[in-house]
């Protein structure tokens, strides 16, 4: 599969809209909670950004062979404040992971900034996101400085999914 990457524009708004759910409902579920997402939260925040001059999305697409259109693969969110641009969400829908979508989506971001003048990739990811932390481990980032925390008030806490192993450190992991 050839993935192409390009900035998102206003056709793909339902699309994205799609995707962004997604991860919204997914990422809730990955740090324990099981928040429903409006389908308008999503398409207003999609519309937003895509208006918006210091935010946006780059989305990965391949040409279907079978018919005449492009699919959206996945997004990469950017933001740009106090003069960085920062990553802030990058998703690939499941079917076609590990098919280098995200590592397509990681490079394009890292080349753009490249040629915004800007010397150093940042991306956020929750720490639970082993899969996302490995990416961005065999990519070469490495632990910058935030750690989200989070303290289970129930008592069936989630699995670990060895996010310990994945970041490197040596502390308890809930």
């Amino acid at each position: 599969m050839e993935t192409k990457v390009r900035p998102a524009t206003e056709e793909d708004e339902n699309a994205l809209r799609d995707l962004v759910l997604d991860f919204k409902e997914e990422h809730s579920r990955m740090i324990g909670g099981e928040k429903d997402i409006e389908p308008e939260t999503a398409r207003e925040e999609v519309r937003t950004r895509l208006e918006c001059q210091d935010e946006g999305y780059f989305v990965a697409t391949n040409k279907d062979p079978k018919r005449d259109r492009c699919d959206l693969l996945g997004f990469r969110r950017w933001k740009y404040e106090e003069d960085f641009y920062f990553s802030k969400t990058l998703y690939v829908r499941p079917e076609v992971r590990r098919s280098g979508v995200a590592r397509a989506l990681i490079r394009h971001f890292e080349d753009w900034l490249i040629d915004k003048g800007q010397e150093i990739a940042c991306i956020t990811c929750a720490p639970h996101n082993v899969a996302m932390i490995n990416l961005a481990r065999s990519e070469g980032y490495d632990i910058l400085n935030t750690v989200e925390l989070r303290k289970n008030l129930t008592s069936n806490p989630p699995e670990p999914r060895k996010e310990k192993e994945a970041l490197g450190l040596n502390w308890k992991v809930l």
